[in-house]
């Protein structure tokens, strides 16, 4: 499910190079398309501040919630197949389609109820699923487009989208059974939620390297494709070089949630983002062949997209034995990165405009990617910074 519902995001900059390139060519609609490859991201993280309380308030409304939010999805992929101006795709790929933010937040959160010990990689491993899609659509959507056409991939895909799903959520059960409800009332009181969780150093801190890191983090996945027909890098092209990233972050994701049930996040966090910074600055900063950007991919892939395979310690720590806490930290932590991923559309293409800096090597003067590569590196590095002060452990912690 996670695999289903994260894959066309991820995989979003080989339908952006579509759209520039074919469907709507021509640089009037530059500012409309990127936003429509960055909403989806950004709300579908976002969405975890609404509808993590909403779940947390009416759980025995959660799968008539989840079926909603997958009609609405599947009806906007519907739709973008059928547009015929750039704008009206932000309405059906970038608002529409995030609703399916509400059917996949339960799956992610439901992880806290069947793991404790091994917490980190079982968030982890859930997360690596956004990784298989990533790698396995740009791939399936390149041949679609190439055989079929536009309307009829974006056809093909709802309705796959809708049937897969409706047979994985079917495999969706909670450990703890839900007490019974009479007459819409319920029968339990539920333990009013202590706020002052959000006082402690772990959450701030966490919450401060999500904004910094969530700035650059969706930018390879937008650009990369862009940037390879950009550089004339065919063998192995754009849409292979974001699987090839998508593919890595799988092991990647799951290494990190093993490492981070081990050692502490605040070593890994710097040592992924100064890495993941170093390798956006150096492999693709100077990559204008496909060696070094499948290079870059493999290096950010292991790194900078595989720090969420901390996220289920960090909120392990965060929660510091409350059970209560979980439920609520995880969707904050994913709309903070939300919130990132909205803003990093319009700034990416805004420092696209500045164009080359004259007499550099390698992308940062052949290319206009110079600006976006320094701000990437810059807001990765940054926010190992931060990282580096979470937490050993919570206050309550032995």
């Amino acid at each position: 499910m996670n695999g289903l519902v994260w894959g066309f995001p991820f995989s979003v900059g080989v339908l952006h190079e579509y759209w520039s390139s074919s469907l709507f060519p021509g640089q009037g609609d530059a500012n409309a398309l990127s936003l429509a490859s960055t909403l989806p991201t950004a709300i579908l993280f976002a969405s975890g501040a609404i509808m993590g309380p909403i779940f947390a308030a009416l759980p025995w409304y959660e799968r008539q919630i989840q079926l909603l939010g997958l009609a609405v999805a599947t009806a906007g992929l519907i739709a973008s197949a059928f547009v015929t101006q750039a704008w009206q795709l932000v309405i059906t790929f970038g608002i529409m389609y995030p609703f399916s933010g509400a059917f996949y937040l339960p799956c992610a959160t439901i992880i806290f109820e069947w793991f404790n010990v091994r917490r980190g990689l079982a968030t982890a491993t859930v997360f690596a699923g956004a990784g298989v899609g990533g790698t396995v659509y740009p791939f399936v959507v390149n041949a679609l487009l190439g055989r079929f056409g536009y309307r009829t991939t974006m056809l093909s895909l709802a309705l796959s989208y809708a049937a897969l799903n409706l047979l994985a959520v079917v495999f969706i059960k909670r450990r703890i059974p839900l007490p019974p409800r009479e007459a819409g009332v319920r029968r339990h009181r539920r333990r009013r939620m202590d706020w002052r969780w959000m006082r402690a150093r772990a959450p701030v801190v966490a919450f401060v390297f999500m904004m910094i890191t969530s700035l650059s983090s969706f930018i390879p996945m937008l650009w990369l494709p862009s940037f390879a027909a950009t550089v004339n890098a065919t063998k192995p092209g754009g849409a292979a070089i974001l699987s090839i990233l998508n593919a890595v972050t799988v092991p990647g994701l799951m290494t990190t949630g093993y490492i981070s049930d081990r050692v502490p996040v605040r070593w890994i966090l710097p040592l992924w983002c100064s890495v993941a910074a170093a390798a956006c600055a150096l492999l693709w900063g100077f990559g204008t062949s496909s060696g070094p950007l499948v290079a870059f991919s493999i290096v950010w892939g292991l790194s900078g997209a595989s720090v969420a395979g901390t996220y289920g310690k960090m909120v392990h720590i965060m929660a510091d034995g409350d059970p209560m806490v979980p439920g609520l930290a995880l969707p904050l932590l994913i709309a903070l990165r939300g919130v990132g991923n909205l803003t990093s559309g319009p700034i990416s293409t805004k420092l696209l405009q500045y164009g080359p800096f004259k007499g550099a090597a390698g992308a940062y003067g052949a290319t206009t990617y110079g600006p976006l590569l320094i701000f990437v590196s810059a807001c990765t590095f940054a926010g190992g910074i931060a990282g580096a002060l979470f937490p050993l452990r919570g206050k309550n912690s032995a």
